[in-house]
């Protein structure tokens, strides 16, 4: 069965660098799905100690190189006192990145991706961990000696697990396959995708228990004013959010041209992640520590402007010209600010609705993803499964539902759907991951 969102989605911002459709589905035979499904168990298993490992070392990495010692393993670099010289960190963090990404391919510039990270590059730990583990189940997939297609699911496979266990969110990770990763349906290519979901579900809850990745504040009971706020806030962060994803491309394409002529070019974004960073500390590394500050409204005004513009500044600018995909945590951070800061406008102009601050956060978070990557589906489930709070669910929904709409509903959207013919379908992902 064809996956009709590929015709919606395929313009939307991918969140790993040229992350491949899965174009031959129907090349799996039903009688190899039980081996296959075996393989893409120990995908799954080695994605959580890919992904947990990879997020220790960002951790390790940004304690060393901001306080010289690993006793801020939890924290970002807002505190630092390295003073000017902060800005020699995301300089060297990118040479690794470039270095290592010529070197070994998919998995050099994964291990470049997690240093420049850990020195202060904007993006969050999924992007090396989903990276590592999806060229770890293509390289899987060649060693049990599995045709292209197989091959092409396990790639899926370890990049969706390592999503499920970083964000504890094992259902949004089959979603996100279903939505955005495969190009047809069989259950060839879903039965191993799902039980790898499964063993994602046990890895976290050995290792995690049933705590939620995010905390949020208790949400009261959703009234009509305040659902009709988180409409608004879902309408003007998805239309930012589309405006965002536009600016990505332009700049993708314009920076790529200026680096294909001359490598120095790289200099420029990353000069500009570092003079930021001076005068905002908390903009560089991952920032996934602010998450739960937003959930919880722990944050100055000043912090919610730093992550609202300074982070989307370096971010769009440092991802777009090292190709390294959008991202999740960056979006997250981005839109949670932005639809706290209109949710402070909105209360001063109508002081008399009840809103919840929390909901606000996650209907900014869930606006921003789907109008920049327009996943729908994963990006609902996605946050619900990381918050365990339901009562958020119906202004999610709703703010999300808006969101897609404005990202992926235009009139040129309105003719590729008329034109199912055109889709392309023999995209090769193993050359795409090697390039």
């Amino acid at each position: 069965m064809i996956n009709i969102f590929h015709r919606i989605n395929k313009k939307g911002l991918h969140i790993t660098p040229d992350f491949p459709l899965l174009s031959m589905p129907a090349a799996i035979t039903s009688s190899r799905i039980l081996r296959l499904s075996a393989i893409a168990v120990l995908v799954a298993i080695i994605g959580i100690a890919a992904a947990k490992g990879i997020t220790m070392a960002i951790q390790a990495t940004t304690s060393l190189t901001f306080y010289g010692n690993l006793s801020h393993l939890e924290a970002g670099a807002g505190d630092s006192e390295l003073g000017i010289l902060i800005m020699l960190a995301p300089v060297v963090g990118a040479l690794f990145l470039t270095i290592f990404s010529k070197q070994i391919k998919a998995f050099g510039k994964a291990i470049g991706l997690t240093l420049a990270i850990g020195m202060g590059g904007p993006l969050g730990a999924e992007s090396p961990a989903m990276m590592l583990n999806g060229a770890i189940g293509n390289w899987l997939g060649k060693l049990f000696r599995c045709t292209v297609a197989e091959s092409q699911l396990l790639l899926i496979v370890g990049a969706t697990s390592a999503f499920g266990y970083l964000f504890g969110a094992p259902v949004a990770s089959i979603i996100l396959a279903l939505e955005v990763f495969l190009a047809e349906y069989t259950l060839a290519g879903i039965i191993p995708i799902v039980l790898a979901a499964a063993t994602t579900a046990a890895g976290s809850y050995l290792l995690r228990g049933t705590a939620p990745v995010f905390t949020i504040s208790a949400a009261p009971v959703t009234n009509l004013p305040a659902v009709l706020v988180y409409a608004v806030v879902g309408l003007i962060v998805g239309a930012w959010g589309r405006v965002v994803s536009k600016l990505y491309l332009r700049l993708y394409d314009w920076l790529g041209k200026l680096i294909d002529s001359n490598r120095w070019y790289l200099l420029v974004p990353v000069l500009l992640v570092a003079l930021t960073g001076y005068f905002s500390p908390r903009i560089l590394g991952t920032g996934e520590h602010y998450l739960d500050d937003l959930l919880q409204a722990h944050v100055t005004l000043a912090i919610l402007f730093a992550l609202a513009a300074g982070k989307l500044l370096v971010w769009i600018f440092f991802s777009s010209a090292y190709k390294t995909g959008s991202g999740i945590t960056p979006l997250l951070l981005i839109g949670g600010a932005t639809g706290l800061l209109l949710g402070v406008v909105i209360q001063l102009l109508f002081p008399s609705v009840v809103i919840h601050s929390g909901t606000l956060v996650l209907v900014g978070m869930g606006a921003m993803m789907v109008g920049t990557s327009r996943t729908l589906l994963t990006t609902v489930i996605l946050l619900l499964e990381a918050t365990h709070d339901m009562n958020t669910a119906i202004p999610l929904l709703i703010a999300c539902t808006i969101a897609y709409g404005i990202a992926a509903f235009g009139k040129k959207q309105r003719k590729a759907m008329l034109r199912a013919d055109e889709v392309s379908v023999n995209h090769d992902p193993i050359q795409t991951l090697n390039r």
